[in-house]
C-alpha cells in the first residue's frame, strides 16, 4: 500500500515528476499513474490505490482546474471524504468550485529542492495526515530565499479543521499597528529598461497608502534593502506586520499587475489579485489594490480616504509614463543636467494632462534643487518663485496631495520664509502624518523655525518608517544637534555611518558635537575624514585650532576658505568668527551672507555655534529677516 497517492493531469507529468522523486528520496512510498501496467483495468487500479492511500496529494494546475480535469476533481472529492486530501498548486490558479475554501500549498516554480520551505511544509503535512493527526506546519524560511520565492507563497502555514481533514490557512491576526512595506515589484517585461515602470508602480502604491493616517508604510530605501530576503526577515527588519509585493508586465498598451499581501509573521498570503488592463486604467488598478490592502489590514476606510489614496494622479497613460521616467531619473542623480531633463519630461506630462498634480509637485521639487545651484541671487530668487507657484498649483488641484505640501514647504524654505514653510508642513501632516517626503521636509523646516524638539519627533518617525535609510538617521542627528543633545547626536551619526560609511556629513556633526562638548582635540580625527577642501571642514578646523590655542593655524584655515570659496562661505566665516570671539567680524560675515543668499542663514535661530552673538543687539533684527516669527 502506498503512503502517498498523487492525483494530477497527465499532461503535467513532467512537472509533477520532481515532486514524486523528492518524496521517494525522503522515504515515502508513492503511487502515481506512471505505475499503471499495460493491460490492467486502469480505472479500477487507480480507485483501489486511491482508497488505500494514507495521503492524497492533489496537484492543481491550469490543466487540472480546466474542463478536462474531471478525473482530478473526482479524485480530490473522494480524498476529501476520506480525510486524506492535501492540495498543492503548480500554477497560480484557483481550485474548482467546491475546493476553493481549502488553501493549497503553492509549488509554483519549484524544481525539486528538498530544502525549500514550501516542500518542508508539505512533508510535515503528509506526516501528520498519515499519522491521523491534525497537521500544523509552518515554514522556517532560510535566510537567502529570494523575494520572489518567499513572497509568492513560499512562506505558508497550514492547519486541518477539526473532524474534516480540510487544510485551511491559519487566519492572520488583525494588526494593532497596521504597518506595511511595499517591496519593489518585479519587472517581467523582459526589458531592464522597463524597471522604472515597475519601480514606479510600487512607489505610487507606497505613497498612496502613506496618505492614511492610521497606516504605517515603510519607506522606499528600506524596502529595497530587504527586497531579496525572506518575508519574515524582511518584516522584522522593517518593523512591519505585512508585506505587499508583486510583478508588472507591459505589452502593446496593456499592463498586467499581479500583487500579493503577505503576513510578515506567519508568511501567509492574506490577499492576491491579478489585473490585465489598458495602461490608461493604471490609476484604477492602484486604487483597487490599495483598497483591498487596507481592507485586509482591517483599517476603516472612509469615502474621503478612498478618494485620496492616489490623489493628484492621472488617467493619461503617456503622461503617467513620463512622470515615472522623470521620477526614476532624479532618484540617483540630482545633477543640474538631470534635473533639467526630468523637468522637460514633467512639462510634457503636464501638457498632456494639465491637472496632473503629482507631476506639478515633482517639478516644483526639482525647481527648488535647481535654484540651490543658481549662479546669482536673481537666478536663485526666480527659481524659488517658480517652485512656489508650481507647488501652489499642485495643491489647488489636489488639496490632499502630501507631496504638494512638501514641495511648497521646501520652496518657501529656500526663500527663507521659515514660518510659512512650517505652516505648510503642519497642514500636510495633519492628514498625512506618515508621508516620508513631508517628514523629511518637516525636520529641516521645524529646526529652522526654532522647534528642534518637534523636528526630532518627526525624525524619530522617519527612523521608524524607513529604518534602513541613512537619510532617516541623518535627519535624526541633525535634529539632535540643534536640540543641543550632543552625545545622542554623536551616537546617531555613528549609526548613520554604519549604514553608509562613505557619507561626509556624519563625521562633521560628530566633530561639531565634540567641539560643543569642549573636546576640540577629539574632533580633529573626524574632520580629517572629510574632503580636505570642504567648506565646513576648513571652518571647523579653524575653530578647533583656535580652541587649542593655535591662532596662526586657525587664520591659515580661514585664508584657505576665503581663497577657495570667497563670499559663498559667508555663513561658515560667521560661525568661525563667533567661536573665535570676533563678534563684529561674525556680524559682517552674516551681512555678506544675506547679500549672496547663503542657505546657511536658515539655521540662524538655533545654531549653537552662533551662541556668542545672541546677546548682541544686532542679532534679533537679523532673525526677523528670515521670517521665523
Amino acid at each position: 500500500m502506498a503512503d502517498v497517492f498523487v492525483s494530477y493531469k497527465a499532461e503535467d507529468r513532467e512537472r509533477v515528476e520532481p515532486l514524486v522523486e523528492a518524496l521517494q528520496a525522503d522515504g515515502f512510498k508513492v503511487w502515481w499513474d506512471a505505475h499503471i501496467s499495460a493491460g490492467s483495468q486502469w480505472r479500477e487500479d487507480i480507485q483501489a490505490q486511491l482508497d488505500k492511500a494514507k495521503c492524497v496529494i492533489v496537484v492543481w494546475s491550469r490543466r487540472s482546474v480546466g474542463p478536462n480535469g474531471r478525473f482530478v476533481r473526482d479524485e480530490a472529492a473522494r480524498s476529501q471524504r476520506q480525510g486524506t486530501y492535501l492540495p498543492v498548486r503548480i500554477d497560480r490558479v484557483h481550485p474548482p468550485l467546491g475546493f476553493g475554501e481549502v488553501q493549497s500549498i503553492p509549488l509554483q516554480s519549484w524544481k525539486g529542492n528538498r530544502s525549500d520551505p514550501r516542500y518542508l511544509a508539505l512533508l510535515d503535512c503528509i506526516g501528520s495526515i498519515i499519522a491521523g493527526e491534525r497537521p500544523t506546519a509552518t515554514i522556517a524560511e532560510p535566510p537567502l530565499v529570494s523575494r520572489r520565492t518567499a513572497l509568492a507563497g513560499g512562506a505558508v502555514a497550514v492547519v486541518a479543521a477539526a473532524g474534516g481533514g480540510w487544510l485551511l490557512l491559519k487566519p492572520a491576526p488583525a494588526s494593532a499597528h497596521n504597518s506595511i512595506a511595499v517591496l519593489p515589484f518585479a519587472n517581467l517585461s523582459g526589458d531592464p529598461r522597463q524597471d522604472y515602470f515597475s519601480d514606479g508602480i510600487a512607489e505610487e502604491l507606497r505613497s498612496g497608502l502613506a496618505q492614511l493616517p492610521n497606516v504605517k508604510v515603510a519607506g522606499r530605501i528600506s524596502s529595497e534593502v530587504v527586497s531579496e530576503q525572506d518575508s519574515r526577515t524582511a518584516a522584522r527588519r522593517l518593523r512591519v506586520d505585512s508585506l505587499l509585493t508583486g510583478s508588472v508586465r507591459r505589452a502593446q498598451g496593456v499592463v498586467r499587475i499581479a500583487s500579493q499581501l503577505i503576513d510578515g509573521r506567519s508568511g501567509l498570503e492574506r490577499w492576491s489579485a491579478t489585473y490585465d488592463r489598458p495602461e490608461g486604467n493604471l490609476l484604477d488598478i492602484q486604487t483597487d489594490i490599495s483598497e483591498h490592502v487596507v481592507s485586509a489590514l482591517s483599517v476603516e476606510l472612509g469615502r474621503s480616504d478612498a478618494r485620496n489614496l492616489h490623489a493628484g494622479g492621472t488617467a493619461n497613460a503617456e503622461a503617467n509614463d513620463l512622470y515615472l521616467r522623470a521620477s526614476a531619473l532624479v532618484q540617483n542623480d540630482d545633477s543640474e543636467a538631470t534635473l533639467q531633463q526630468a523637468n522637460t519630461m514633467l512639462d510634457a506630462a503636464i501638457a498632456l494632462d494639465p491637472r496632473f498634480a503629482k507631476a506639478l509637485a515633482a517639478k516644483s521639487r526639482n525647481l527648488s534643487y535647481l535654484a540651490d545651484v543658481g549662479r546669482s541671487p536673481i537666478e536663485i530668487a526666480r527659481g524659488y518663485d517658480a517652485a512656489v507657484a508650481t507647488a501652489e498649483r499642485a495643491i489647488s488641484l489636489a488639496p490632499r496631495l502630501a507631496g504638494g505640501y512638501a514641495s511648497l514647504a521646501d520652496a518657501l524654505y529656500g526663500q527663507r520664509k521659515i514660518s510659512a514653510s512650517a505652516r505648510q508642513i503642519r497642514a500636510g501632516l495633519a492628514f498625512a502624518p506618515n508621508d516620508i517626503q513631508l517628514l523629511q521636509s518637516a525636520v529641516v523646516s521645524l529646526v529652522a523655525a526654532g522647534e528642534p524638539k518637534e523636528a526630532l519627533a518627526h525624525a524619530d518617525r522617519m527612523v521608524d518608517i524607513d529604518p534602513l535609510n541613512p537619510l532617516s538617521h541623518r535627519r535624526r542627528y541633525y535634529a539632535l544637534f540643534y536640540d543641543r543633545q550632543y552625545a545622542p547626536c554623536i551616537e546617531e551619526a555613528r549609526q548613520t555611518l554604519r549604514l553608509a560609511p562613505d557619507l561626509a556629513m556624519p563625521p562633521y556633526f560628530i566633530a561639531l558635537s565634540l567641539i560643543m562638548l569642549g573636546k576640540p582635540k577629539d574632533a580633529l580625527p573626524q574632520l580629517e575624514a572629510l574632503p580636505a577642501d570642504l567648506t565646513v571642514r576648513l571652518a571647523a578646523e579653524a575653530i578647533v585650532a583656535d580652541k587649542l590655542g593655535d591662532r596662526k593655524r586657525s587664520d591659515s584655515k580661514l585664508d584657505e576658505l576665503q581663497l577657495n570659496y570667497g563670499e559663498a562661505a559667508s555663513y561658515q566665516f560667521a560661525q568661525a568668527y563667533a567661536q573665535r570671539g570676533e563678534i563684529d567680524r561674525a556680524f559682517a560675515a552674516l551681512e555678506r551672507g544675506f547679500a549672496v543668499n547663503d542657505p546657511g542663514l536658515n539655521t540662524l535661530e538655533v545654531d549653537p555655534l552662533l551662541d556668542p552673538l545672541r546677546k548682541d543687539d544686532r542679532f534679533e533684527p537679523m532673525l526677523k529677516r528670515i521670517d521665523v516669527s
